[in-house]
């Protein structure tokens, strides 16, 4: 799936959106400033009906009801994210390529002293601004890109996790030097 195949899906779930969408998202916390803010950079989200098909991907289609928010990497739509506003805490990811919601966020952190505000869900992370990051897959390697960062908040869970995972040392393969051996004539 190429990026306008997802930009395509996106548009068509965007313009799902009703009132009665707009008015439960901002029951759940979220500002009409970071719909409106996000509108004008990217689609801020939309409404599809989901089809779980196995290993937290989703395809269109199907009897879920869905929120559907694009996600970013370096400008570029990678991914989608679907969740329920009834579960905000379980999501499944369109093509599985991306990791986090926000990543753009750790470089532009990166040169500041500000901590980045790490979100437990999409939901949450709407809630907070879209400021900050939500980590989709935490099994994910690029999650130590995070290491760039001078300071992380989040929850206390989140910062457990987070912990956890940063700690560990990289694997480093045992390197051995040797002569080099000439060829025997």
């Amino acid at each position: 799936m190429n990026e306008r195949d997802l930009n395509r899906e996106i548009e068509n779930a965007c313009r799902r959106v009703k009132q009665a969408h707009l008015d439960r998202i901002r029951a759940l916390g979220v500002t009409s400033t970071t719909i409106a803010t996000l509108g004008h950079v990217q689609a801020p989200f939309g409404v599809m009906q989901v089809d779980n098909i196995g290993g937290g991907i989703f395809q269109p289609g199907g009897d879920t009801p869905a929120i559907v928010q694009p996600i970013y990497d370096g400008g570029c739509l990678i991914d989608l994210v679907a969740w329920r506003t009834n579960d905000p805490t379980a999501w499944l990811l369109r093509t599985g390529a991306a990791w986090a919601l926000g990543v753009d966020a750790i470089e532009a952190n990166s040169w500041t002293d500000a901590a980045l505000a790490i979100d437990a869900t999409p939901l949450d992370w709407l809630r907070g601004g879209a400021s900050g990051l939500c980590i989709l897959n935490w099994a994910a390697p690029e999650i130590r890109t995070l290491l760039r960062v001078k300071s992380i908040t989040a929850q206390p869970a989140i910062a457990r996790q987070l912990r956890g995972i940063l700690s560990k040392p990289l694997y480093f393969p045992e390197i051995t030097a040797r002569e080099a051996q000439r060829n025997a004539a």
